[in-house]
């Protein structure tokens, strides 16, 4: 499964990237910058908030935390519904993974 994400920073920043999870591995390659591709063993506390709403998810790599959206931050109501439904479905991967 390949999707588009914005990894959340700080209080009002994001930045696009895609979330892939294939083989075992999670890999999040931003539009710019560095991202990682490890085994998804790596990755510890993944959490989809309730106030999320099914939207996005925080986990931690290497210590560090992340938070993703599948919503893009700042855009329209219509993209809500969309964005929801693929978190529902990196939910079920993620964490039956």
């Amino acid at each position: 499964m390949r999707t588009p994400i914005w990894r959340l920073i700080g209080l009002t920043g994001s930045q696009y990237g895609e979330l892939q999870i294939s083989n075992g591995r999670l890999k999040y390659s931003p539009a710019s910058g560095v991202g990682f591709d490890v085994e998804l063993t790596e990755v510890k506390d993944i959490n989809f908030p309730w106030h999320y709403f099914s939207g996005g998810f925080k986990m931690t790599l290497a210590g560090e935390e992340f938070r993703f959206s599948f919503i893009e931050p700042h855009n329209d109501y219509a993209d809500v519904r969309t964005g929801r439904e693929v978190g529902k479905q990196w939910k079920k991967t993620l964490v039956a993974g």
